[in-house]
């Protein structure tokens, strides 16, 4: 399903995972059990699914001919630039506001040195330094046998255990490898892949929803499946199907594909949003009662709003109008 050189049902995959990524990171002291259920069901596959999608989306819109050098270019004007703005952004404000509110992972002026080779505004940043590496790689497999050995290399680093470093974040983009090249072989391989596209997509999500549960309720004095082994592949699978489902159906999804196209900058500046909101709801005399499982789910709701949407209207209504900020966030 392509529409303008948009694969749409990623688009929407996209976009739901990124709105799970802000609920994710949301995780306040003292919050419901049932809040934790939903944080450790969402992170069992969300960070593999954007890999995904991301491996998918190169390889469906891999120009034949282009140098790899304009490539890489083109990449550090897309994810390296944008990192180092934000991660100076977060950092400036950090040390500004941290001697009069409380500031959670408080940075220092070395903290501007560090943000070069470590994700130092925040760690979710790793996200950009692991996709960023795929981008220098895997660009040098050029044919569609050498990346299937290039995945057949990611599953080994993923499931073999050995030290690596956090360091350029490393270590993240070891155990990361094998979801992007997972998306690059679905589409170099789709013809033959078809077979699955037989099976009713609601299957895949009531198979994860399936293994979800004997991955979290104990049979039998343990639990029937690793949450680390099948999961994550479950869930893109499921949230694949689920995309495809809303794109063939008449829902209007043009939300969705919003919310998709600004991705990239909700998760640059979701968790600085995130922060003033949920600074606001803990000094409201109601909201800030977080074991109050009602008054909590306002404050949630209000807290990841805030951490959708101000970064949504940023980039349509700021981001995208000028040259410069194009250029420091990385739009086209």
């Amino acid at each position: 399903m392509v529409m303008a050189k948009r694969i749409v049902y990623i688009d929407i995959a996209k976009a739901l995972c990124i709105i799970l990524v802000v609920i994710g990171h949301y995780s306040p002291d003292g919050c419901p059990e049932w809040w934790m259920v939903v944080h450790d069901f969402i992170y069992t596959f969300h960070m593999p699914l954007f890999m995904f999608a991301s491996g998918f989306v190169y390889i469906a819109t891999k120009r034949d001919g282009e140098k790899y050098g304009e490539f890489i270019m083109k990449k550090i004007k897309r994810l390296m630039i944008p990192y180092l703005v934000v991660s100076a952004i977060v950092i400036g404000i950090k040390l500004l506001t941290e001697s009069h509110m409380y500031v959670e992972n408080p940075k220092t002026v070395m903290s501007f040195v560090k943000m070069f080779y470590y994700p130092e505004a925040g760690f979710f940043l790793w996200f950009i330094w692991a996709l960023w590496w795929m981008f220098v790689i895997v660009p040098v497999f050029k044919t569609k046998q050498q990346r299937l050995a290039l995945f057949a290399i990611s599953i080994l680093l993923h499931y073999v255990p050995f030290a690596t470093t956090d360091i350029f974040c490393v270590a993240q983009f070891k155990n990361m490898l094998i979801f992007f090249m997972l998306g690059v072989i679905v589409y170099d391989w789709k013809d033959c892949l078809l077979a699955f596209e037989r099976v009713p997509k609601v299957a895949y999500v009531g198979v994860f929803v399936i293994a979800y549960l004997l991955s979290v309720v104990p049979v039998w004095g343990g639990h029937l499946l690793s949450a680390n082994c099948l999961l994550p592949f479950l869930g893109i699978a499921a949230i694949i199907s689920l995309s495809k489902m809303i794109g063939q159906s008449k829902l209007k999804n043009g939300w969705l594909m919003v919310t998709s196209s600004s991705s990239y900058i909700i998760y640059l500046f979701h968790t600085t949003f995130e922060g003033f909101a949920k600074a606001l709801v803990f000094k409201l005399p109601y909201l800030k009662n977080i074991s109050d499982s009602g008054m909590f789910m306002i404050g949630a709701v209000f807290v990841v709003a805030w951490g959708v949407i101000i970064p949504i209207v940023l980039n349509e209504k700021v981001f995208k109008k000028y040259t410069i900020t194009k250029m420091l966030f990385g739009l086209k």
